[in-house]
């Protein structure tokens, strides 16, 4: 995703991003520092606390108007992608705020990826399907949640720097207005698009039972329901979904590349 949005950016914006990665203002160079810096988020996010960023939990019986009350104090995805767009647009310094610019947008490469896998924003009181054991494992996923969160993308059998220049040419396929219409709208409408991706494809096509609205901390404290068996994937279901991830990755790439080319 990161290599993606990096060959959209507009001159200005790739040599803004590569001011603040520190390195050339070189094609290559700035998409292989996006892609390296997408990654830091998850590595910091435990010292840091700001676990509570990669997500939103909605939950199934939730409407887009209900967003607000689920991000408290804006630790959410959507509303830190906002905040992050806005320092880097503002050139905001440390000494005005606890993240530098270098955090921000390796924050913002790194939420734009997370708010567009659809267990990132959609929770049955399961912690977005972390809850749900699968047996048997799919390939090395033994949550629902890790199934999503790789395992699809995995499961295709592409490096990342093929899966990334198989993606490009399929994009620049579509026509402008195409890809201008699947860039556009806000983190708050990316969030809702994939709440509801998760709703259909994940909890309504593997029948898991609806649950109350809960959000549990920990899994032990999930409904019985949810924890107290072991879930399977049924056959021909990840092929099937391989189409839905490779399009989320297409629009979180275009939508980044947008959020970059504004902000900076």
């Amino acid at each position: 995703m990161a290599r993606l949005a990096a060959v959209r950016l507009t001159p200005a914006a790739r040599t803004r991003v590569a001011q603040i990665l520190g390195i050339p203002d070189i094609e290559e160079a700035v998409a292989n520092g996006l892609a390296e810096a997408s990654i830091w988020a998850d590595h910091t996010k435990a010292g840091s606390n700001t676990a509570s960023w990669h997500y939103i939990d909605l939950a199934l019986e939730d409407r887009k108007s209900d967003m607000g009350k689920r991000c408290e104090n804006d630790n959410c995805a959507p509303a830190r992608l906002r905040l992050f767009a806005s320092q880097l647009a503002a050139k905001t310094t440390a000494e005005e705020t606890r993240w530098n610019d270098l955090d921000a947008l390796r924050f913002l490469v790194h939420l734009t990826g997370d708010i567009h896998q659809p267990l990132h924003a959609a929770s049955n009181a399961d912690q977005g399907g972390n809850c749900e054991r699968l047996d048997p494992p799919v390939r090395q996923a033994k949550t629902l949640h890790t199934l999503w969160d790789g395992e699809i993308v995995n499961s295709m059998g592409e490096s990342n720097k093929t899966l990334a220049a198989n993606l490009d040419r399929e994009i620049a396929s579509w026509s402008g207005k195409r890809q201008q219409a699947l860039a556009a709208g806000n983190p708050n409408d990316w969030a809702w698009e994939s709440h509801l991706l998760a709703v259909k494809f994940i909890y309504k096509r593997l029948h898991m039972p609806k649950q109350p609205v809960e959000f549990p901390a920990v899994c032990s404290a999930a409904p019985a329901e949810i924890i107290a068996r072991t879930w399977r994937i049924p056959p021909g279901y990840v092929e099937a979904m391989q189409s839905v991830v490779r399009l989320q990755l297409e629009k979180a790439a275009l939508r980044l590349a947008r959020l970059l080319n504004e902000s900076l």
